[in-house]
């Protein structure tokens, strides 16, 4: 018995010994790496950098386990800014993973033996809300920690998502707004704009851009355009925040054209935003109607008296009724239009004024045409009633100013109207001299039309422009 023990003590001895030799040579055979303590990372990706509301994206969360060993207990959660909208009932995750809660703004899972040398994903559907405010970033936060004993270990990465509108708005115009006889030029101004308002981060110059516009005009077979009917191609060209795209066509209107028919173009505009995604077509169509022929040609003095009641009817809607002690206007729609007629930018007070578009589009025509017949006279105010709202035309050297309201005095509006000239003329006097129509050289515009529909050039007897 005591033979046998000193024998089993020799084998222990000797084990202890060599097993270190063992492991050290077993560690060389494999180029001297030996097992090291178990790690992880935390990775979370959005499918796109940018996207409207109510549209949906994927988020996709990796768990990358290495070292050696496993994580014996482990939890991971995701938590999104208010306006991401997490779709709970069509998350996927690991097998060893199980939901511990979940609602629309942050989920939670606990995960056991999650082993060394796998990456375990998560997909993780969203929804940006359908009220999300534009022109704003939405973050997600993911987040892992390991809980089993030993030294604690945590994890975290972040993904961000950039709430964009409708990029681009289309407008098409036309004067005449109609009806037309065969014969006379009929002009059409296509307005393309983006609505992002500018700023000085790069970011959001870069979030808020329209890449590759691309503006298809199609004529009616009944519209002739120089030599011949054809079609017409704008772009592509990127518009950031706050530029435009402005084409204005003239064309002739065919005899056979049908009588009391409808003649115009059709516009199409698509471009690509930040995340690449292409957006559109949008398609607006522009006409008018054709009137029959006379038998007979008139005179040109017909024509003559046909162009002063046109003018007259205009002229009879100027209104010049002063309201005493009245200083709450309220601006609903200004137009900035160069004196060759050609809109420059058209901002209004607010969305829920989009339900005008008809009237807005008649407003701009009728003052394209009364200040097209009376330019002569500059820097002067006329005040005009036009669909039962009110307005105010301010001729100025090198602009026209038009402001549609729908409270207060026109009148009111001259020395507000005469302010924004003055700060035009400061900030690109020199470009609107020779104006080549590229939008993006009168940087200050919107700003300057932003700051007189709040109210910003309204001066109040005594006081100060507030």
């Amino acid at each position: 018995m005591g033979r046998t023990a000193s024998v089993l003590s020799l084998y222990v001895l000797v084990a202890s010994l060599v097993a270190p030799l063992l492991a050290a040579s077993a560690g060389a055979a494999l180029g001297g790496v030996t097992p090291t303590a178990t790690t992880f990372t935390v990775e979370i990706v959005a499918d796109r950098s940018a996207a409207e509301p109510g549209a949906p994206l994927l988020l996709t969360l990796w768990v990358n386990v290495t070292g050696g060993g496993q994580l014996q207990f482990s939890r991971v959660n995701v938590s999104l800014d208010p306006y991401l909208q997490l779709r709970t009932n069509d998350m996927t995750y690991p097998a060893d993973c199980g939901l511990v809660s979940a609602n629309a703004s942050f989920a939670e899972w606990q995960c056991t033996f999650l082993r060394s040398g796998r990456s375990y994903t998560w997909s993780l559907p969203v929804n940006v809300s359908s009220n999300a405010t534009a022109g704003r970033s939405q973050t997600v936060i993911a987040q892992a920690a390991e809980l089993g004993g030993g030294q604690p270990m945590a994890g975290s990465d972040t993904t961000a998502v950039w709430v964009l509108d409708r990029l681009v708005q289309l407008v098409v115009y036309t004067m005449p707004a109609g009806p037309v006889y065969p014969g006379p030029v009929l002009n059409f101004t296509i307005n393309a704009t983006n609505r992002v308002e500018r700023s000085n981060d790069t970011n959001e110059v870069r979030n808020g851009t329209a890449f590759n516009v691309s503006l298809h005009i199609e004529l009616d077979t009944a519209l002739r355009l120089g030599p011949a009917t054809k079609d017409l191609d704008y772009g592509p060209l990127d518009l950031i925040p706050e530029d435009s795209l402005n084409v204005t066509i003239s064309v002739i209107v065919l005899e056979t054209a049908p009588d009391f028919g409808f003649v115009g173009i059709n516009a199409t505009l698509s471009y690509y935003d930040v995340s690449d995604r292409f957006i559109g077509p949008d398609r607006i169509r522009a006409s008018v109607q054709v009137l029959a022929l006379n038998p007979l040609p008139p005179e040109p003095s017909t024509y003559a008296a046909v162009i002063s009641f046109a003018f007259a009817a205009v002229l009879g809607a100027v209104l010049f009724v002063p309201i005493v002690g009245q200083r709450n206007v309220v601006i609903d729609e200004v137009f900035l239009m160069h004196r060759s007629g050609i809109l420059i930018r058209h901002l209004n007070r607010g969305p829920d004024l989009r339900k005008d578009d008809d009237l807005v589009a008649s407003m701009f025509v009728a003052i394209q045409e009364f200040v097209r017949d009376s330019f002569q006279t500059k820097a002067t105010l006329d005040e005009l009633s036009f669909g039962g709202r009110k307005a105010a035309v301010l001729r100025g050297r090198h602009v026209v100013i038009a402001a549609l309201m729908s409270r207060g005095h026109p009148r009111f509006l001259f020395p507000q109207l005469r302010a924004v000239e003055r700060a035009l003329e400061k900030a690109h006097g020199d470009v609107l001299e020779d104006w080549d129509g590229r939008v993006s050289r009168l940087d200050r515009v919107g700003p300057i039309l932003k700051t007189l529909l709040e109210g910003g050039y309204r001066r109040i007897p005594g006081g100060r422009n507030t």
